[in-house]
């Protein structure tokens, strides 16, 4: 029920944030505020001496980092640095926090998802500044000003409700159990958050007026760097950690990368493709959702007792 509300609202979310755009964009200030709330909410209900990595884990981040550089090198060789800078946003997003609730109900193994989703998050906070300088189309900025840049914004939606997070489950350990009660005050923030990113990602395009012709390698780009992860991430963890892969290599933080894309130092036109990742993610779960569901009733069948 929470995946299809996740759905309907996400629509809902573009179709506000399109329509008054000019009214909400202002309100991008208070976006990194939003996404640390939600992560804050995220890491409080997360016990950490359950967090136990695995040696797929290091597999599951390395491949995430070569997938990155694989096809931002592509549309580079094409000559194609906004495209490039787009396909990387979408794959080296960190795993969306949402992929354990997704794998719980594929009844595969949480922990380890919820493990991945942690190792996935400190790894690209501690990556991305190097990096990023690296991969933007922007040449008014030196690499140590970009650097800082994405440092302090990543600061702000990472460490800061890590440290939260730390700090309250110290003082106060019944804090943990937060989480699934602040559930839908979660996905509300969630709504929010998603509907000022739509707001001001359509602003933004409107401002350079790009045409379809030049927003459709984007879209393009992010549905097949979308399918890569999913079925990349199937055969990767082939056969016990198939489901929880796919989940790991598929489904991203798009209002992370959402985040970091809709950003004065990146290209405006390479948030196009995070943002039609949201719809490509969101399709694989109601499929991968629909394969276990049918998968579940014929076992079912299978060994339901002949009747007499």
């Amino acid at each position: 029920m929470i995946q299809q509300l996740r759905s309907i609202f996400m629509v809902l979310a573009f179709v506000v944030g399109g329509i008054f755009h000019a009214e909400i964009a202002p309100m991008r200030s208070f976006l990194p505020w939003g996404i640390a709330l939600m992560l804050s909410i995220t890491f409080i209900g997360i016990d950490v001496k359950r967090l136990k990595p695995r040696r797929m884990h290091l597999w599951v981040l390395l491949v995430i980092q070569l997938l990155g550089f694989a096809f931002w090198g592509v549309a580079m060789l094409l000559g194609q640095p906004v495209l490039a800078e787009c396909l990387f946003y979408c794959a080296m997003a960190p795993i969306a926090s949402a992929s354990p609730i997704i794998v719980s109900l594929l009844k595969g193994d949480v922990e380890f998802s919820t493990t991945a989703v942690v190792l996935s998050h400190i790894c690209f906070g501690l990556l991305m500044p190097l990096l990023m300088p690296l991969i933007l189309h922007a040449p008014e900025f030196s690499y140590f000003h970009l650097a800082g840049e994405v440092a302090m914004q990543l600061s702000t939606v990472l460490a800061i409700p890590a440290l939260v997070a730390i700090i309250l489950r110290r003082i106060y350990p019944s804090c943990r159990y937060w989480a699934p009660r602040l559930r839908d005050f979660s996905l509300a923030v969630w709504i929010v958050n998603l509907t000022i990113v739509a707001a001001g990602g359509t602003h933004r395009v409107l401002e350079i007026e790009s045409s379809w012709q030049e927003m459709l390698p984007m879209a393009l780009g992010a549905m097949v760097v979308c399918a890569v992860g999913f079925v990349g991430g199937y055969w990767l963890g082939y056969p016990h950690l198939k489901r929880e892969c796919s989940q790991a290599l598929g489904q991203k933080n798009t209002i992370l990368t959402l985040y970091m894309a809709g950003q004065g130092f990146a290209s405006p036109l390479a948030y196009i493709g995070p943002a039609f990742y949201v719809f490509c993610h969101n399709t694989a779960n109601a499929i991968q959702l629909s394969l276990a569901a049918r998968e579940e009733r014929r076992r079912m069948i299978k060994d339901s007792p002949p009747s007499p």
